[in-house]
């Protein structure tokens, strides 16, 4: 502003001198004088006069001026580094108004523009944080830039905020292999990965995403879907599938290999004839047995909850019922059953799916017990709930077994080769679905060897719908 302000002042020095000799020329012309220092010094004075006043304008106006485009100055720096300071307000005489105007219309659509992108990147937060979708952003350089809260606990790994290497949350080679291919290929990859194994088994479907930048510039999206439901679900399809045919295959096979050799001329004798045809017949009713079950646990699944039968029952009395008819098998063992339930204990409940629950839980509790063991009832009851609890000294059921034995056509036992009774796996399956059109909830606590209690928990008094 110096520099500017000292050639200012010599342009405007030497305007007025010009200025003033023109006008001493013209008057010369039209009427001449003589020239005399006084007249001299005059002019100067005049001269110097008008170049103080008019200097002081200039300056004036100058120093308004630079003022002005000092704050636009300072303004633009403000908004580079996201600062908004208020407007230039300016007259529209001014010189600069129409520039102060294009300033404070930037200024006004870059604050739209910060505060449209920082509302959209809280919303992305937002959405990444309640996403039950697992989500990784891995930059070129193998940095972790982003991650969501499902993320961590899919890896069960915390996250670093700050960017670092990803190997140092996912140690998986399976999901690693994912990763590096994708930066390979360059290409989007899908993959389905055991994360835990059994028994809490987690599988999720790793999914990548390459994003190319630039030439050398590019991130990768790393996606976890969660199908460890949809694999278990899977996986029962396929027990099923395997432990029906099983199940219906062996009585046929045996009633078809018997009836075979009857035809074959072991019918002559009557003491194989008799044998045979008891095996026929055992084998006939185990498969019917096997068929009731699966059309009864298919019945209860169709049926809808508002269908319960409800109506007062008394417990001890479903119990002894039900210990009448299995009292054959229980005398077969020489067990020693204790009715315990109170005869005072009535509940309001669908009869019918009481007494298969019960039935079920007993024949259980009889048939893997072993010889002179014991089987105990006995109930408990709070304010709203009831609980039944049905207790035997029999061969017991591991750990692993325990979380699987109410699914369909599920033996507790390594091999069928080894089991020690035979059955259909439809019990406990049946007594689970029974439990929750009931609005109950059953659970298990066994020890190999050493026995089994089922702990069943229903309502005192059912819903009506």
């Amino acid at each position: 502003m110096h520099k500017r302000w000292q050639q200012n002042l010599r342009l405007l020095t030497l305007e007025n001198v010009l200025l003033t000799l023109m006008i001493l020329v013209v008057i010369q012309h039209l009427a001449p004088f003589r020239w005399s220092w006084p007249l001299v010094l005059g002019v100067v004075i005049v001269i110097a006069l008008f170049v103080v006043i008019e200097g002081s304008i200039v300056w004036y106006q100058q120093r308004e001026r630079q003022k002005t485009l000092d704050r636009m100055e300072a303004k633009l720096r403000q908004m580079s580094s996201q600062q908004f300071p208020p407007h230039i307000l300016l007259p529209q005489s001014d010189p600069l108004y129409s520039l102060s105007q294009a300033v404070n219309q930037l200024e006004s659509y870059q604050r739209s523009q910060t505060r449209r992108a920082e509302l959209q990147e809280k919303e992305l937060m937002m959405i990444m944080r309640y996403l039950p979708v697992g989500v990784m952003v891995i930059d070129h350089q193998r940095q972790v830039q982003l991650s969501n809260p499902a993320m961590s606990e899919l890896l069960q790994e915390s996250i670093n905020a700050v960017a670092h290497i990803y190997t140092k949350d996912i140690q998986l080679y399976a999901l690693t292999k994912i990763i590096e291919d994708t930066i390979t290929s360059r290409q989007n990859q899908r993959a389905t990965v055991t994360l835990t194994p059994a028994p809490n088994t987690q599988v999720v479907e790793a999914s990548t995403v390459f994003i190319q930048g630039s030439r050398s510039h590019f991130q990768i999206v790393l996606m976890l879907y969660d199908i460890t439901e949809v694999y278990m679900i899977e996986k029962m399809q396929d027990d099923f599938v395997s432990n029906a045919s099983h199940e219906l295959k062996t009585p046929i096979t045996a009633i078809a290999g018997f009836t075979e050799t009857l035809l074959s001329g072991a019918k002559d004798d009557p003491e194989t004839l008799d044998q045979f045809l008891h095996i026929i017949a055992d084998e006939s009713q185990r498969l019917i047995d096997l068929i009731q079950d699966v059309l009864s646990l298919s019945r209860i699944r169709a049926q809808n909850t508002t269908k319960l039968e409800l109506g007062p029952v008394s417990v001890h009395e479903v119990v002894t019922q039900e210990l009448a008819v299995l009292q054959q098998a229980i005398s077969r063992q020489a067990l020693t059953v204790t009715n315990q339930v109170p005869a005072t204990l009535t509940v309001t409940t669908d009869r019918r799916k009481l007494d298969q629950i019960i039935k079920n839980l007993l024949t259980n509790a009889i048939k893997y017990n072993r010889q002179n063991g014991r089987v105990t009832i006995t109930t408990s009851q709070t304010a709203s709930t009831w609980v039944l609890e049905i207790t035997d000294t029999g061969i017991g059921i591991s750990a692993e077994d325990q979380q699987r034995i109410f699914e369909r056509f599920y033996r507790a036992s390594s091999s069928r080769s080894q089991q020690v009774v035979s059955g259909t796996g439809l019990g406990l399956a049946i007594v689970k679905e029974l439990v929750n059109a009931l609005h109950g909830t059953i659970t298990v606590t066994s020890q190999r060897s050493v026995g089994t209690t089922m702990r069943v928990s229903l309502p005192l008094n059912q819903p009506t719908s």
